[in-house]
């Protein structure tokens, strides 16, 4: 009996060893395989969160162009109003199909952050639509404008892990000055 018990603690090491060295590949291509998987992922949210904002900001310049043929001021050049509200167009039909992919990848504050956006680039372009409004309420909704979209940038860098900082602030106006009396 001494003979077998002998005989047998080598093999029960062996096996011991090979499950867990199983168990320890297992584990280590499982993490592998998550790693992979998870910046694959965040490589198509990259996309998508910059996909969008191209698009939104194609929008919100055509807008903007249609507005300074208007008389609004934009630090744009003008464009004809019946060739910026196709670009607007164009631009819109790119954004909606761009936004379908940030709805589907992205975080809920980066989607919640992204309406926010949008809809004050949205309402940036009832100008463009023909809607009167005073210069100084333009220029105040172009400044709101900027800041949802640097929200909507911190809550795409945050998702993606991107922790360089906070991003700085704007510098000077973008916009040139004002005189109400035009409009």
């Amino acid at each position: 009996m001494g003979s077998i018990v002998v005989q047998l603690l080598p093999l029960v090491g062996v096996v011991l060893g090979a499950g867990a060295t199983f168990s320890a590949t297992a584990l280590n291509q499982r993490a592998k395989w998550r790693r992979g998987h998870d910046a694959r992922w965040d490589e198509k949210r990259l996309v998508a969160y910059s996909e969008f904002a191209n698009a939104l900001k194609r929008s919100a310049t055509s807008s903007n162009r249609v507005a300074a043929t208007l008389g609004y001021p934009v630090a744009v050049q003008p464009i004809d109003v019946d060739e910026g509200l196709r670009a607007m167009a164009e631009a819109e039909a790119d954004k909606t199909t761009k936004w379908e992919v940030v709805l589907l990848l992205g975080s809920p504050a980066a989607v919640a952050a992204a309406r926010s956006w949008n809809r004050a680039a949205w309402e940036l372009s009832w100008v463009a639509r023909g809607r009167v409004m005073e210069h100084t309420a333009y220029i105040e909704l172009f400044a709101e404008m900027g800041r949802r979209r640097n929200a909507f940038y911190e809550c795409a860098r945050a998702d993606l892990g991107v922790c360089t900082g906070a991003l700085p602030p704007g510098d000077q106006p973008w916009l040139p000055p004002c005189d109400d009396s035009e409009r």
